[in-house]
């Protein structure tokens, strides 16, 4: 009975390293969506910001001008502020796709290596 345990016990260890083995590759994936997922979030943030910041200047403009000519004018130039500030943001957010296309062709490749 005992080396009927024993070869079970070594058949499971057996099983389980085949698992960790196969599974490996993965980690590269996980860790570059684990990454992508942060980043995407920390530039969403980012841009909730830039709005808020924008809306509430809009906001205090409104009331604290005196002249019609005068408010709209300032807000027509925050507008412009803003479309300039998402632009940007448009670049940083095409940049980072560029990053995670690159860092999961490099997952891809280590990971066919593996196999081979």
């Amino acid at each position: 009975m005992n080396n009927a345990t024993t070869n079970m016990n070594e058949q499971f260890k057996q099983m389980m390293d085949m698992q960790a083995r196969a599974l490996e590759p993965m980690r590269a994936f996980a860790t570059v969506a684990a990454d992508a997922v942060e980043q995407l979030a920390r530039k969403n943030y980012a841009v909730a910001g830039d709005v808020l910041e924008s809306s509430t200047k809009q906001v205090h403009l409104t009331a604290s001008g005196k002249d019609l000519t005068e408010v709209a004018t300032a807000q027509a130039a925050e507008a412009k502020a803003l479309v300039e500030l998402m632009n940007t943001r448009a670049a940083e957010y095409a940049e980072l796709a560029k990053q995670v296309s690159s860092k999961v062709k490099e997952a891809s490749e280590s990971m066919t290596a593996s196999f081979k």
